[in-house]
């Protein structure tokens, strides 16, 4: 799975996953700037704490 985005000719952000491209979310260019700042401090990574993927491995929340 795999998350895209891109601005539409509207100005808004449009989000889509890769396994479902038919569902789109959508939201304004300041509030996807504060997700992407807040993924970037690591303000998520307790979602995936201990999680494995086939992909990566073992995902830890300390860097």
């Amino acid at each position: 799975m795999a998350l895209e985005a891109t601005v539409g000719d509207d100005g808004m952000i449009h989000i889509r996953e890769t396994e479902q491209p038919e569902i789109v979310a959508v939201t304004t260019p300041a509030k996807w700037e504060a997700f992407v700042k807040g993924v970037r401090a690591g303000e998520f990574d307790h979602f995936v704490a201990g999680v494995e993927t086939p992909e990566y491995g073992a995902m830890n929340a300390t860097p």
